[in-house]
């Protein structure tokens, strides 16, 4: 038997006396313990996304949280086996795992380079879990999930920037009628810079029809990059043209 049995084992014999009266307090102080903590473990990962100025912040993810632990205690209290013989406390959880990532997409967006909200959209989905974890009694895995959780977000930070300058993104919007991409492949293999993930669409800039050209360039040097880029507004003139490495 671990810890978090033995918690909710206590609570719910009626805080250890086997006292039928007492086992309702029990209960329900267990369900306002797991809802409480709930709240307290993901309002440290809320606080972190609301300092950094996202659209989902604290009380976006408070409410996933506290949403998700609410569904587990209705899986596990609110349907018992005198309304069925097969009890399954998963089958709600389930449920809320699926669809959590509607929420989550609706905080990604593309805008030209970068692409914004993965990270958050990650977030939302974790303090569903640990909803989840709080709301079905695993409070001890719900507070190390959490501890894990905000020393990544925080302490990585630094190091995905880090990496993200050798591969910054590259956006280029050039008239329909200009093929250039034979001459960006050109350069970019002078200045040793390899290209990957490119992608392009018809867009309309300034009234006119041309073509956005998206792709990254990898295991590019700070001064190679800048020569590039130098190179590229010289020889292909590009209506447009963003460098960023936060994509």
């Amino acid at each position: 038997m671990n810890i978090d049995s033995i918690i909710i084992n206590w609570f719910n014999t009626g805080f250890g006396t086997n006292d039928s009266s007492l086992t309702i307090v029990g209960n329900l102080v267990l369900v306002i313990i797991s809802l409480l903590l709930a709240a307290l473990f993901t309002a440290v990962i809320g606080f972190e996304r609301e300092y950094h100025g996202h659209a989902a912040g604290l009380r976006t993810h408070l409410l996933v949280a506290i949403g998700s632990a609410l569904v587990m205690i209705i899986s596990v209290y609110g349907f018992p086996t005198v309304f069925t013989d097969h009890r399954d406390p998963a089958r709600l959880a389930a449920q809320v795992v699926s669809g959590i990532g509607f929420l989550g997409a609706g905080t990604i967006v593309q805008t030209g380079v970068d692409v914004k909200g993965l990270t958050t959209a990650t977030t939302l989905w974790l303090v569903m879990a640990i909803g989840l974890a709080c709301g079905s009694g695993n409070f001890i895995i719900a507070a190390i999930a959490t501890i894990v959780s905000f020393f990544v977000l925080v302490s990585m930070r630094k190091v995905e920037k880090f990496a993200s300058r050798r591969n910054p993104v590259l956006m280029v919007v050039v008239p329909a009628d200009k093929p250039v991409m034979k001459d960006i492949l050109l350069i970019a293999s002078r200045y040793s810079i390899s290209i990957r993930d490119t992608r392009s669409e018809i867009v309309t800039y300034q009234g006119a029809e041309s073509i956005r050209i998206v792709l990254r360039c990898s295991f590019a040097s700070q001064s190679s990059t800048t020569a590039f880029i130098d190179e590229l507004r010289f020889a292909v003139r590009p209506l447009e043209l963003k460098m960023s490495t936060d994509a």
